[in-house]
């Protein structure tokens, strides 16, 4: 269970500062947009290597 939060929580880190890092002027309206987005597809990408590797 730790180490699926640890992805988990990696993906979504990275996915947060990838979408700062694109967006030209930031709000709390775009940071929160964001930070939903990227939690979404993190648990997708969690989801899509547990499928794909059988874990």
């Amino acid at each position: 269970m730790a180490a699926l939060s640890a992805e988990l929580l990696v993906w979504w880190f990275s996915l947060s500062v990838l979408w700062l890092v694109l967006i030209s002027t930031v709000d709390a309206l775009d940071v929160l947009a964001g930070a939903v987005c990227a939690l979404l597809a993190a648990v997708l990408a969690v989801a899509t290597r547990r499928a794909v590797t059988g874990r």
